[in-house]
């Protein structure tokens, strides 16, 4: 699937600049000016793309702790099982501030070991795009960062409207 986007990609690119290189043929400043634009902000978003993360982190201690950090409300989406616990904990060490949280003991609240938490989160479309571990003898972790491109909505296509003048 992904030969095909690339493919589809490609092919967008060879209209573009066809397309472009006609409008600066012909001197149309207007469409000249809309698709450096459009050019532009393609780019920018291909590098830029509002996601969703969270950070999951697994200690061996005591068996094994879970802790996650990130938004709360997504915290609760993705393990509705917590309940109440976030809400009901202002004075929790993990609870920094508002909407964010630090270190929450997911297997204090959820009975899941490591591999079906991550298994959850990739269900619920997050990937995994980063990790690292390291310590020594009993106070060695992991931790995985994870991110989820937010859904966008479909916009139509723009109109670009260009001033049509007479030839001579």
């Amino acid at each position: 699937m992904n030969e095909r986007m690339n493919d589809e990609r490609v092919g967008a690119d060879w209209d573009y600049t066809l397309l472009y290189e006609e409008a600066k043929y012909f001197q149309l400043q207007p469409m000249l000016l809309e698709m450096e634009r459009w050019k532009q902000d393609r780019e920018t978003s291909r590098f830029s793309r509002p996601c969703e993360c969270l950070v999951v982190r697994v200690a061996p201690d005591l068996g094994e702790r879970i802790t996650l950090s990130g938004d709360k409300s997504l915290i609760e989406e993705v393990f509705p099982e917590i309940g109440d616990v976030m809400c009901n904990s202002v004075n929790a060490g993990w609870n920094h501030d508002s909407t964010h949280v630090i270190r929450f003991p997911l297997n204090g609240y959820c009975h899941l070991n490591s591999v079906q938490v991550l298994e959850r989160l990739q269900q619920r479309g997050f990937e995994i795009v980063g990790s690292c571990g390291g310590g020594v003898d009993s106070s060695q972790f992991s931790e995985y960062v994870l991110r989820r491109e937010l859904r966008r909505t479909p916009r139509g296509p723009s109109v670009i409207r260009i001033k049509q003048e007479p030839l001579d």
